[in-house]
């Protein structure tokens, strides 16, 4: 059947879903970018695509064309069997994603989709290496930002309008998932750049003409893949910094939202929940597996393939599952500070692994508080030792040691029994990254709310919630972190072109820190030391705050206990 006619059957049918059949010209930049030629003329080190998505597959031209591109690459041995040399970029298993019905019902009988609404499939379950998309151009920007966001594969290639450059979304996209810094406007290949246009072209004479220019970009996630479908997916679900435009499972998602908002018990809602999704998802493959044996192997559904898509699909069920739980232990991820939880959810990886059921999240709660409780007391104390210079400093009045100057810090203890002023000058502390001009920019703020928050966490965990933050509209201007009542001020800051910070914190707030610290650190024994060793400034009602602990109790957690029950 001629494109011509595809198209008409497609728009009689309403199904014609902005479908440009992607030329070979494109499919060979790709292909060929698989075959990096040795530098010294040797050969090709060539790189198979393994498992490959492709998303919006149409008239399956991706495949076919890397196919025909390996011809001359592949012979068949006496017995018939099918070889292919070194130099074969090979395509191992081909899924799809493809919305139309009609073209659903030419794939090749051995295609396997896996799924049909794009917006509505969610790509963090799909175990792939490759992921190749041709996306509606209408839709290009959502498309691009989903595929970035959410797959866990180790190679992107997208063919989409050459305005993405100035695409805002995109570039959020791309800085936040993709690790390493990339040059946006790069048009030659290097392995340390993590996005290359691998050519640019048009559709003027293809199948379907178009004015359309787009460029084809290959995104390097092979390094990242554990990052942006893990660290990110939790920075995301513990809230870090943004919840918004969340859309993994997303109706999934919502029912879980809206049952939790019941009040009733949690773990029964979840529990309960991931069981009929279990089951209804085994009821769907049953289908599939019921069919006859020889019907199956003459419509080219293969045991392992069908056995690998319901793993994913398991996998991905217990995703959102972990994904609700953890969100209702907020009490706890509330207290990290963005180190402490990067490290603590680098860790988790593995744990997401066994069985959503009750006595599986009491396990994995109990571990959460465990491993949190180290370190809401290690983020404290590097904190501590971050302010810890020269001029933020006080002896304690046994202490008539000299301050060191050559890099004491926490670590090597060249200096101890001192307190902490309320007026602090930031040196470890101070924003990092380097100013190239005089203007208050955005990336300063970012830079700012990640300290910020920060230093609200430790406070919070010492009994000073705070409240409303309004930050300095220049540098050497006055910002105020308000406590929970907004009236009483937590601290107030001042950023510097130098990238140095002065903050006067309130005078409650670093007593309770001076005297929890140096009960941990065996500075002090009693309330009677506070008086008898800090300043007389410092140690003025302090002693209220010596049986202060940062530590959570197994009793303070209301999801750990109805778990226990069930």
């Amino acid at each position: 059947m001629s494109t011509t006619t595809l198209i008409k059957e497609l728009k009689e049918a309403g199904e014609d879903y902005e479908l440009y059949p992607t030329s070979p010209e494109m499919i060979k930049a790709i292909w060929e970018h698989r075959r990096k030629p040795y530098s010294d003329g040797s050969g090709y080190n060539v790189k198979s695509f393994g498992k490959v998505l492709d998303i919006g597959c149409g008239t399956e031209n991706f495949k076919k064309y890397v196919d025909e591109f390996n011809k001359p690459f592949i012979k068949c041995d006496e017995d018939g069997r099918v070889r292919s040399n070194s130099d074969a970029a090979n395509i191992h298993d081909y899924y799809v994603i493809e919305k139309s019905k009609i073209l659903i019902d030419k794939l090749a009988p051995e295609t396997i989709v896996l799924g049909t609404d794009f917006q509505q499939t969610t790509l963090i379950d799909k175990p792939v290496d490759t992921i190749f998309c041709n996306p509606p151009y209408s839709e290009y920007e959502d498309w691009t930002v989903k595929i970035i966001k959410e797959s866990v594969c180790k190679d992107i290639y997208l063919i989409i309008p050459q305005r993405w450059k100035n695409s805002e979304k995109i570039n959020i996209a791309l800085q936040k998932y993709i690790t390493t810094p990339y040059c946006r406007y790069r048009d030659t290949f290097d392995d340390l750049e993590k996005v290359t246009v691998l050519g640019s072209f048009d559709f003027m004479d293809a199948e379907r003409s178009a004015r359309a220019k787009v460029d084809v970009i290959y995104i390097n996630k092979s390094d990242t893949r554990k990052e942006s479908a893990f660290d990110t997916f939790f920075d995301e679900v513990f809230g870090m910094e943004d919840k918004k435009g969340v859309n993994r499972f997303k109706e999934e998602q919502e029912k879980i939202n809206t049952e939790l908002s019941t009040g009733k018990n949690k773990i029964e809602i979840l529990c309960d929940g991931y069981t009929a999704a279990q089951q209804q998802l085994f009821e769907h493959f049953q289908v599939i597996t019921n069919l006859d044996a020889d019907i199956l192997d003459t419509i080219g559904i293969q045991k392992d393939k069908v056995k690998s898509a319901l793993q994913s699909k398991i996998e991905g069920l217990k995703n959102v599952y972990w994904n609700a739980a953890f969100d209702c232990l907020e009490e706890i991820t509330s207290r990290l500070t963005s180190k402490s939880r990067g490290e603590l959810l680098s860790c988790f990886e593995g744990l997401k692994s066994v069985d959503f059921n009750a006595p599986n999240i009491y396990a994995l709660i109990v571990w959460v508080i465990k491993n949190s409780n180290q370190y809401f007391t290690s983020q404290m104390l590097d904190f501590f030792f971050a302010l810890s210079s020269p001029e933020n400093v006080r002896n304690y009045k046994s202490n008539k040691r000299v301050f060191e100057h050559d890099g004491w810090g926490y670590r090597n203890k060249k200096h101890d029994h001192y307190t902490l002023d309320y007026r602090i000058i930031c040196t470890q502390y101070a924003l990092p990254g380097e100013r190239n001009n005089y203007y208050y920019d955005r990336q300063l703020e970012r830079e700012m709310r990640h300290k910020i928050s920060d230093i609200c966490t430790v406070a919070n965990n010492l009994g000073f919630p705070h409240g409303y933050i309004d930050f300095p509209p220049a540098y050497g201007k006055k910002g105020i972190v308000y406590m929970a009542d907004d009236k009483t001020v937590l601290f107030e800051f001042k950023c510097y072109f130098n990238n140095n910070v002065h903050i006067k914190l309130n005078k409650e707030f670093i007593k309770a820190l001076n005297v929890v610290v140096a009960k941990e650190l065996g500075w002090i024994h009693s309330k009677q030391d506070i008086a008898k060793e800090f300043t007389d400034e410092m140690a003025a009602g302090a002693e209220k705050y010596f049986d202060n602990t940062v530590k959570l109790e197994f009793n303070n957690i209301p999801l750990l206990t109805a778990a226990e029950n069930i």
